[in-house]
């Protein structure tokens, strides 16, 4: 457009070809297909395997609510879902990428959603993630899951690694990360994985039960991101990318035990810290972490991790079921609810807050009694379980009539001991 200006106010076309640089054949080539107005090659209409697909198409569009069509506030269609919709309901038998052309050419292309950056308060949010990787731990190259946690507003990072990724690592993993960050946050948003969410996704998810107990024994609510829509966690994300790099050399070492890499981690994170910037307050995240802690919440001196929380009913016969097993508790319990937890040994009954009953967990017996249970003072709402009688105690203690009568004529330990008087007075009278 420069050189055509500038020959038309009658600069030869070599002085123009020699101050841009170019030669002056080129420079003609140019100059004459402008003025020729250059024509499209064609290609764009031929005909594509989306010809006659073309109400189809609408339709689709249509029923997915795309703003192209309707008009409205919301996202355009993907244009993967109106491939997969004319393939199955229309017999499409085309390639996906004729179907994104042929949705440039008739509609345009989509406007461009901008996103909203948010930064909270400090002690306000965390954001959690697991990734994994393969890493030689005594010998053995096992894989290992690293539970990542950061504080939104500090970005100070942490990662707790562990052997599995089950409800009772996803619940400890929390508390470590807790102890590391020096307290608990409000909020803490995950994503839509099985042990913090039962179905759905974001504000609508329905959460899973034993992870919501175990949020609202230590202080925080949950956030899960909408479905896929990583940028709601961001942070851990980036944190992710962050350790894969950081912590990488570290990772291709060779460790005798979990303790020693989890030990490494920690260092390295410290570092990190000292190294990085926090784009809230500037100047390094430990800094900002150390600001950042007083806002948090108190570690809960929390006893026992579980990763079980069921509410059970007490039958009659004072016992409860969990995991295929019964269990028994204080008869005063009968016909109530009580709470069953389940944690990494123990099976653990809690009664209006309180432990009132323990039992070993995953054992082979699927019938545990505790014979205390059933003993006490009747209650206002239940009576005691009927006394054990005399037979019923012998074959408890798994002896008989005569044996326990054989047993009743050894006289009692008091009457074997005699004073070294009388001793004496034997000794003397036998001599």
């Amino acid at each position: 457009m420069v050189a055509q200006a500038m020959v038309c106010r009658g600069t030869s076309v070599r002085r123009v070809a020699a101050q841009m640089g170019v030669t002056e054949g080129a420079l003609r080539y140019r100059l004459k297909k402008r003025a020729q107005r250059e024509q499209p090659d064609g290609r764009a209409k031929k005909a594509t395997s989306v010809d006659g697909y073309e109400e189809a198409v609408q339709a689709i569009l249509e029923r997915l609510d795309d703003t192209r069509v309707s008009g409205g506030g919301g996202r355009p269609a993907q244009a993967r879902l109106v491939y997969e919709a004319l393939a199955r309901d229309h017999g499409y038998t085309g390639s996906y990428r004729a179907v994104v052309r042929h949705l440039g050419r008739r509609y345009g292309k989509p406007r461009v959603r901008a996103l909203r950056r948010v930064e909270t308060p400090p002690g306000v949010q965390a954001q959690h993630d697991w990734w994994e990787e393969r890493v030689m731990v005594g010998g053995v190259r096992v894989l290992l899951y690293f539970l990542v946690g950061v504080l939104s507003h500090s970005r100070a990072r942490f990662c707790w690694v562990s052997r599995g990724c089950d409800q009772l690592a996803w619940h400890t993993g929390h508390v470590e990360l807790f102890r590391r960050y020096g307290g608990v946050p409000l909020w803490v948003r995950i994503d839509n994985l099985k042990t913090g969410v039962s179905s759905g996704a974001g504000p609508t998810a329905v959460l899973n039960a034993t992870y919501a107990r175990f949020g609202r024994q230590c202080g925080f609510e949950i956030d899960p991101c909408r479905a896929r829509t990583g940028s709601d966690k961001g942070k851990v994300e980036r944190s992710v990318r962050l350790f894969r790099g950081g912590y990488g050399d570290l990772l291709r070492q060779p460790w005798g035990d979990l303790e020693a890499l989890q030990s490494a981690l920690d260092r390295r994170s410290t570092e990190l810290m000292r190294r990085h910037t926090c784009p809230v307050r500037g100047g390094p995240v430990e800094a900002a972490w150390e600001a950042e802690k007083p806002h948090l919440q108190r570690v809960p001196a929390i006893g026992e991790i579980f990763d079980v929380v069921v509410s059970r009913p007490v039958s009659r016969d004072c016992l409860v079921s969990f995991e295929g097993r019964r269990y028994s508790v204080p008869f005063a319990w009968v016909d109530r609810d009580v709470e069953v937890l389940g944690t990494a040994a123990h099976v653990v009954v809690l009664g209006g807050g309180i432990e009132v009953a323990r039992h070993a967990r995953g054992t082979e017996a699927r019938l545990l009694l505790d014979p205390s249970h059933f003993e006490g003072e009747s209650t206002e709402r239940v009576i005691r379980p009927t006394p054990l009688g005399r037979r019923a105690e012998l074959q408890i203690q798994g002896l008989s009539s005569p044996s326990r009568t054989n047993l009743g004529w050894v006289p009692p330990a008091a009457a074997l001991s005699r004073s070294l008087a009388e001793y004496a007075d034997l000794v003397e009278a036998l001599a």
